[in-house]
C-alpha cells in the first residue's frame, strides 16, 4: 500500500513493475550516452603533451586504466576510445528503446506478461522465496562481470602504475593472501593479488547466486537474515532480467 505522496521517489511505478523496469532502463540509457558523448567529447580535446590529471579527464583516465587507448609502454595511441564511445552511444539507444517498450507496449505488471521466464521475476516484496530468487540473478551477473575483468588482465593486459606500462596480469588465486588482504586491502601492491581476490569473487558468487535461485528461505524472514536488505539487493538483476 502507498503510504507516501506521488511526487516521492518510485511512488508512480508502487505495483506497476513493469513501469519499473521502463525508468530503470531510461535510467541505464542516460548513463550510457553520458558515458558515450562524454569519451567522444575528451578524446576531440585530449592532449598526449599534457599529463591527464591536469585535463579534468574522466573517461579517458578510466579507459587508460584497462589499457585502452595506450600501447604496453603508456604511450597515447587512440586505438579503441572511439569504438568503445560509439559502443555506449549504441547501447543508449538500446536501453532507451527497452525503456519505451515497457512504459508503452509491455504489461504494466510483469507477471501479466505473456513470457513465463519474465514472470518469475515480479516483485514481491514480502516473499522471501521471490526475493531470494532474484538476488541470485544478481550474484550471478557480478560473478560474470568479474571473470571478464580477470581475463581481460590476462589475455589484454591493464595498466600497471608500478613500472608505468600496459601488462598482462594472472591472477594468484592464493586464499591464505585473499583472507589477509581483507583486512589490509588499502596496502594491496601486487596486481595478481588485486586479480586473485576478483577471481575468488567470481567462484564464490555465482555459487552463492545459484544456490540462491536454487533455494528457498530457511527459517523465519528476519532482519537479521536479509528482510528489507535483500529487496533492495534484488533490484538491479530484476530490471535487468526483465529488460533482457
Amino acid at each position: 500500500d502507498v503510504t507516501y505522496g506521488w511526487w516521492a521517489g518510485n511512488a508512480f511505478v508502487t505495483n506497476r513493475s513493469g513501469r519499473f523496469i521502463a525508468s530503470h532502463a531510461a535510467h541505464t540509457g542516460l548513463i550510457s550516452l553520458a558515458a558515450g558523448a562524454n569519451t567522444l567529447f575528451e578524446f576531440s580535446r585530449f592532449d598526449p603533451s599534457v599529463p591527464m590529471g591536469n585535463q579534468g579527464l574522466v573517461s579517458i583516465p578510466h579507459l587508460a586504466a584497462i589499457g585502452i587507448g595506450f600501447d604496453e609502454a603508456g604511450v597515447w595511441t587512440g586505438a579503441g576510445v572511439v569504438t568503445i564511445a560509439i559502443l555506449n552511444l549504441i547501447l543508449s539507444m538500446v536501453y532507451g528503446a527497452g525503456g519505451l517498450l515497457h512504459a508503452i507496449k509491455f504489461p504494466e505488471k510483469i507477471e501479466d506478461s505473456e513470457v513465463k521466464q519474465a514472470q518469475k521475476f515480479k516483485l514481491e516484496w514480502d516473499n522471501p522465496d521471490n526475493q531470494t530468487f532474484i538476488l541470485g540473478h544478481h550474484l550471478i551477473f557480478f560473478g560474470v562481470a568479474n571473470i571478464w575483468f580477470v581475463e581481460w588482465a590476462r589475455v589484454h593486459g591493464i595498466y600497471d602504475p608500478a613500472v608505468e606500462a600496459i601488462r598482462q596480469v594472472n591472477y594468484n588465486l592464493d586464499l591464505t593472501q585473499i583472507w589477509n588482504h581483507q583486512f589490509d586491502f588499502i596496502q594491496i601492491d601486487s596486481l595478481e593479488d588485486v586479480m586473485g581476490g576478483h577471481a575468488f569473487l567470481a567462484f564464490f558468487q555465482i555459487g552463492g547466486g545459484a544456490f540462491h535461485i536454487a533455494t528457498k528461505q530457511i527459517g523465519t524472514y528476519t532482519k537479521f537474515k536479509g528482510a528489507e536488505l535483500l529487496s533492495a539487493e534484488a533490484i538491479l538483476s530484476w530490471s535487468l532480467a526483465g529488460i533482457g
